[in-house]
């Protein structure tokens, strides 16, 4: 190796084209930067600021919402679902294959309805149940099977997943708002260059060399 000579560091190429690109954002009294630019620096800089501190307001709102929501449904569910048992009126077959992630199966059964209307109806139980065997199940005032209530973490859980969407939302607004910002400054930046150059290309044309 020559003296005098460095070695080149693999991340000093990168290091420069960041302080390049912070300096070219960064406003200052360069005779060549347009108002436009300038604006441009302000405009984003603004809507970072919005974006960061937006989030958290979104999603606190969107979380409390959501469980909201989710805990008037659970209530709700709550008030118009009941447990009943139900007898086998057959014997539960065996699963329909080994990739299922439940043992579960439909059968035939009967069960009363807590205002004591009888039904008939398929039930899921475990494979291989035998007829007279009991189930759990959840039904209606009328007694027509519905879904379980939500439970607590689920009503959480759409919560979290509210807070999440929200931050995700504020995320894209925020990219979308700084693309089109840096869209419209341009055109208008290739515009006014475009008007100086035909002055000035002017102006060289009436030179005399």
């Amino acid at each position: 190796m020559r003296p005098g000579r460095h070695i080149r560091q693999p991340g000093m190429s990168q290091g420069r084209w960041y302080r390049r690109a912070i300096r070219g954002l960064w406003p200052d009294r360069n005779p060549l930067r347009r108002r436009s630019d300038r604006l441009e620096t302000y405009l984003l800089a603004g809507l970072l600021v919005a974006a960061a501190a937006g989030a958290p307001f979104a999603a606190q709102a969107a979380g409390h919402a959501a469980y909201v929501r989710a805990l008037h449904a659970e209530q709700a569910q709550q008030a118009s679902s009941h447990q009943v048992r139900a007898v086998l009126t057959r014997s539960a077959g065996s699963a329909v294959n080994g990739y299922s992630l439940s043992s579960d199966v439909p059968v035939q059964a009967t069960w009363t309805s807590v205002t004591g209307v009888k039904r008939t109806g398929q039930v899921l139980a475990v494979a291989g149940s035998p007829k007279g065997s009991t189930v759990t199940i959840w039904t209606d005032d009328a007694g027509n099977l519905t879904s379980p209530p939500l439970q607590p973490s689920q009503v959480t859980g759409q919560s979290d997943l509210a807070a999440v969407g929200a931050i995700t939302g504020v995320g894209i607004l925020y990219l979308g708002g700084t693309v089109l910002t840096r869209r419209v400054l341009h055109k208008r930046r290739m515009a006014a260059w475009e008007a100086d150059w035909e002055v000035t290309a002017r102006a060289w044309n009436r030179q005399s060399w």
